[in-house]
């Protein structure tokens, strides 16, 4: 999961401006308006993978990581 979340934050993913991303082994594998329909479609199309799902915001994003 911290590889989706890092590659979340520095992809472009701009064409998904407002919408929810369904994220497995870094790379969008659903997306779309409504987060719960996103969301079971990508467990329905990769079932037994880890899915992340974030929305993707209109302008710049800030992700604080603190150790």
């Amino acid at each position: 999961m911290d590889k989706d979340m890092e590659w979340f934050a520095r992809a472009d993913l701009s064409q998904y401006a407002d919408e929810y991303v369904a994220i497995s082994e870094e790379k969008v594998i659903s997306h779309g308006e409504d987060p719960e329909a996103v969301y079971q479609k990508a467990m329905s199309t990769y079932p037994n993978k880890e899915v992340a799902l974030w929305k993707v915001p209109k302008g710049d994003i800030f992700i604080f990581i603190l150790s």
